[in-house]
């Protein structure tokens, strides 16, 4: 009665099929310190849904469930974290990828002319179905010398994303792996494009059955 009362009945939940119906659609809220909501939101799938510290990394920045892992690759470092340490098969996790570019150097952003390398983030598909990732606005630079203005990277910035588990994953130990790839550049020179891998270790706990109806 609540929960077709708010209009937030999950329809994709068959009647007649399924002891699930009659649950709602999945969603949070986040609240500032005075109570007002700062953000909604509501998924359309019971099984697929992000956790809360995923929405603190969006938002924040903050509530990691992990020291995360550091790749280097000589004048650049990124800092790859995962929302939780742990999760379940389907569930979507929340990613902040910590960059630091040395003094004089740069990376690339987005949109870049052909022969350039754009800084990306990917995950390996053995565990992720899904994944998405936004870069923060690179700063267009001048480079008299190409003739070109180019975005870039430049100190430190934080890319923000989510990686969404496979279903049926097997429960227990695993490694979440994959690539951060840049091109280095200063203004007289680039080197070459470089791929630096990762694994952030994260656990699989089991789905747990819904209780029957009574």
């Amino acid at each position: 009665m609540v929960i077709r009362k708010f209009g937030i009945l999950n329809t994709s939940v068959p009647a007649d099929v399924t002891r699930f119906y009659g649950i709602p659609f999945p969603g949070q809220y986040l609240l500032n310190a005075d109570g007002t909501v700062r953000e909604k939101l509501f998924l359309a799938d019971y099984q697929e849904r992000p956790t809360a510290s995923e929405v603190l990394i969006k938002n924040f920045g903050a509530g990691v469930g992990n020291d995360g892992v550091t790749v280097a690759a000589e004048d650049v470092q990124a800092k790859v974290m995962l929302s939780d340490k742990r999760g379940f098969s389907g569930q979507q996790l929340g990613v902040a990828v910590d960059f630091e570019v040395g003094s004089g150097w740069h990376i690339y952003g987005q949109p870049l002319p052909e022969g350039y390398t754009p800084t990306s983030v990917k995950f390996d598909g053995d565990l992720v179905s899904s994944q998405t990732f936004e870069f923060p606005k690179p700063t267009p630079v001048r480079f008299e010398a190409l003739g070109e203005t180019l975005p870039v990277y430049q100190g430190k910035f934080r890319v923000v994303g989510s990686v969404r588990l496979k279903q049926k994953l097997p429960p227990g130990e695993h490694k979440l792996s994959g690539t951060v790839s840049f091109q280095e550049c200063n203004d007289m020179l680039c080197k070459i494009p470089q791929t630096a891998r990762f694994e952030i270790p994260i656990r699989i706990d089991p789905m747990v059955p819904a209780a029957p109806k009574t």
